[in-house]
């Protein structure tokens, strides 16, 4: 009977140390593990930003191109096939505010693109705008130009570097009338 009771009690001393030895996590684990996660979370977020405005400069190269497709397509309705539209305005427009004669809507392209950020103005920010050689609202040549967001976009071919007043990313887009 006593062994019964000393292999009671020697069973109770031992799960009694088993339950002070079983302890959570410290402080100071949970706050490397919080640390860890918050950096490679701040690398993705980082990556997913980049990915981003490589993604909306992307955009900007093929807004722009449609929007020459149009240029071209109502330079051939001009007298003789000459003139590209002029702007309402002085030059350089903003095409997402400012109509060309004649307007390039609906008989050229549905609808003229925006800059995905449209923000900013022609000088400084990201707008699509319409440099035009203008004689009597009849342009002989154009440029197209867009701010790209990506400044570690190559130069070379359509895109060239500028001054931060101009782009923030000092990376111009230009289409060139061919």
């Amino acid at each position: 009977m006593f062994k019964n009771l000393e292999f009671e009690n020697s069973m109770k001393i031992k799960n009694l140390k088993l339950k002070i030895n079983q302890k959570g996590f410290t402080l100071i684990e949970l706050l490397v593990v919080i640390a860890i996660i918050g950096i490679l979370a701040s690398f993705a977020i980082a990556s997913f930003t980049s990915a981003q405005a490589k993604g909306r400069d992307s955009r900007r190269k093929s807004d722009l191109d449609a929007i020459k497709k149009a240029l071209e397509l109502a330079k051939g309705d001009s007298s003789n096939g000459a003139y590209y539209p002029g702007c309402t305005t002085s030059s350089p427009c903003d095409l997402s505010a400012v109509a060309t004669i004649p307007p390039l809507t609906t008989a050229y392209i549905r609808a003229v693109p925006s800059d995905p950020s449209s923000t900013g103005t022609c000088t400084l920010g990201y707008k699509y705008c319409y440099v035009a050689t203008v004689g009597s609202y009849a342009a002989s040549t154009y440029q197209l130009q867009a701010c790209l967001e990506n400044g570690n976009e190559p130069s070379g071919g359509y895109v060239t570097t500028v001054a931060a007043t101009r782009c923030v990313s000092t990376k111009l887009y230009t289409v060139t009338e061919p």
